[in-house]
């Protein structure tokens, strides 16, 4: 039976010897090895070689590859840290709504929920991760031309468990792909819906709208439409009393150029 190199695999010949020993080179790597008379060559561990090169080979997906969906109690566990529960006060208003974290100590939502009727909150006060702080707003999308109905944040001594959202693709949104609606419904806490993609590109009052039947309410307004990988594809913007069920979200396209017109990186 030939002598196998440790290190490569390879044919090892005798070459010489000493006393009490015996001389060994490797054809392919021309390592040497001494081998005490009557001991067992230096074993080539073949399963555990077979088992890195499948792990490197797994550590570097195909270009092929799609990453895995994952499921509603996925989706919560993984996201819920990158939403925000906000209450704008205005006077004795409160207005009820939601909000994903950007990077930075930044987060975006509607401009009605923290500037109604274009007239900015008093004090914003966020929610995240079991705990309460304060946000200002920097811009609102009616600074800007096309005037979304989006506004930037800045928030100060949120927990370091606030985690900043992904943004999807909306090129690869299909219609019928499943959707979540994670937020401050009915702002009574944050909580999750399902649902799908009903229509990816619906025109509503002349804007580009997501359309979604994940059951949306009062609160969800600036919160999050994320996909089954955890990006967010919308920002949860109008509820269609026209239809039963069928809520809509501004893209996330157009909220990262929203966010970006404002100098922030989405």
């Amino acid at each position: 039976m030939n002598n196998i190199c440790p290190a490569c695999g390879g044919e090892c010949v005798p070459t010489g010897k000493g006393a009490g020993y015996t001389v060994y080179r490797c054809t392919c790597c021309d390592n040497e090895y001494r081998v005490s008379d009557g001991q067992p060559f230096p074993v080539y561990h073949t399963a555990r070689r077979a088992a890195q090169t499948a792990e490197t080979a797994e550590s570097v997906p195909s270009a092929r590859e799609e990453p895995r969906e994952l499921n509603g109690e996925q989706i919560y566990s993984r996201c819920i840290n990158s939403v925000l529960e906000v209450r704008a006060r205005r006077g004795n208003k409160i207005f009820s709504g939601s909000a994903c974290v950007l990077n930075g100590g930044y987060a975006v939502t509607n401009a009605h929920v923290v500037a109604e009727g274009g007239r900015r909150a008093d004090r914003i006060e966020l929610y995240g991760c079991g705990s309460k702080f304060f946000g200002v707003i920097v811009a609102l999308g009616s600074d800007f031309e096309g005037g979304e109905d989006l506004a930037l944040l800045k928030f100060s001594g949120a927990p370091s468990a606030v985690a900043p959202v992904r943004f999807a693709d909306v090129s690869l949104i299909k219609n019928g792909q499943p959707l979540y609606v994670i937020g401050n419904s009915l702002g009574g806490g944050t909580c999750i819906t399902a649902g799908i993609v009903s229509d990816r590109r619906r025109m509503l009052d002349g804007k580009p709208r997501l359309m979604t039947d994940c059951a949306v309410n009062r609160g969800n307004s600036g919160g999050p439409v994320f996909n089954a990988w955890g990006e967010v594809a919308g920002t949860i913007v109008a509820v269609t009393t026209a239809a039963e069920g069928m809520n809509y979200a501004i893209p996330a396209d157009i909220v990262i150029k929203f966010i970006n017109r404002c100098g922030i990186d989405a």
